[in-house]
């Protein structure tokens, strides 16, 4: 099933602003070193293994491994 990226007020809550969903496969193959404009942080500093989201990503990395990168997603909604 093809569904838009971003679909505002998914939850049909009126706070809710808009969501977007990035896949698996888009993030495994992401420059986690990479830095923002000062070079001070990089993706991996901020949202790597070591940070709190490396249960999210050991979560999605297996789910890939059973169902495939491509239909593994990450979703989240703007309040």
């Amino acid at each position: 099933m093809s569904t838009p990226r971003d679909q505002p007020q998914y939850d049909g809550s009126p706070d809710t602003h808009g969501t977007t969903w990035i896949t698996w496969a888009e993030l495994a193959s992401a420059d986690w070193r990479e830095t923002d404009g000062s070079g001070a942080r990089s993706r991996e500093s901020v949202a790597g293994e070591r940070s709190g989201w490396g249960p999210v990503w050991t979560v999605m990395r297996t789910l890939g491994e059973l169902h495939g990168a491509e239909h593994v997603r990450l979703v989240v909604w703007f309040f």
